[in-house]
């Protein structure tokens, strides 16, 4: 998917726990949040895409 110049994207990233593999905060309550903000969930990062050193999970979310 290509980003449209048309909107603001943001990546938020969710720390994973060592020993469940689990994201440590509550993915739903982020979305949730970011949605009462005025923001739409666009899709979960695959772990292949995230930046080199990154940790977690990647929310993309455009407004």
């Amino acid at each position: 998917m290509a980003f449209d110049k048309r909107y603001d994207y943001e990546v938020v990233s969710l720390g994973l726990s060592i020993w469940t593999g689990k994201a440590k905060e509550d993915y739903l309550k982020i979305i949730n949040d970011y949605g009462d903000r005025g923001w739409r969930f666009v899709c979960f990062a695959p772990s292949g895409a995230r930046p080199k050193g990154a940790k977690g999970t990647c929310i993309m979310a455009h407004h």
